[in-house]
């Protein structure tokens, strides 16, 4: 019989941030969902490509299997879902991309619509960027390991939790004060 816990990897962070690029250096772990690959695989609208991928995360956690997906963290519903993992004995990973300021997320979402993939309102970047920014103190409470990378500029990780165990690492971006508002 194992004791191994399920599961779950997060990759999390505002809309143009940089998640998917980062995510390549992560190994996923069981099923990956991602309600932006279902749209573009299927042609599913947005609104129901989030209600499928939540339903298999939420069936996931019934059957305790691993599984991975991102999000832009910008609401309590998914916050919700890792609680629910939580109480349910998940292991619960995050890796959470920012960036110093939301206009670099909207000039990069830009550049990705230049290059084909999908857009978002330049009013919704900023809205998601501060309320995603402002549930990293949530993920701090919920995770049992949680990486933070500026994206600014390169990946730069400036908080690493690991269980009981937070360090923060300030760089010419965001300095101990600003980190510590994030926490």
């Amino acid at each position: 019989m194992s004791n191994k816990k399920p599961m779950i990897l997060v990759l999390a962070g505002p809309n143009g941030s940089g998640k998917s690029t980062i995510t390549q250096f992560f190994e996923k772990v069981g099923t990956y969902t991602n309600a932006d690959d279902i749209v573009a695989s299927t042609g599913m609208s947005n609104e129901k490509a989030a209600k499928y991928v939540d339903k298999k995360r939420y069936s996931s956690i019934e059957n305790k299997e691993d599984f991975t997906f991102e999000t832009v963290l910008s609401s309590t519903y998914k916050l919700d879902i890792l609680k629910k993992a939580k109480q349910e004995g998940y292991f619960i990973k995050c890796v959470f991309v920012l960036t110093i300021d939301p206009h670099i997320n909207i000039s990069r979402v830009e550049t990705r619509v230049a290059l084909g993939g999908h857009d978002v309102d330049k009013k919704k970047i900023v809205e998601r960027y501060y309320k995603s920014l402002d549930n990293i103190k949530q993920l701090m409470k919920i995770c049992d390991i949680l990486h933070v990378y500026d994206n600014t500029t390169q990946p730069t990780r400036i908080i690493r939790k690991h269980k009981e165990e937070v360090s923060i690492f300030p760089n010419e971006n965001w300095s101990e004060e600003q980190i510590m508002e994030l926490i």
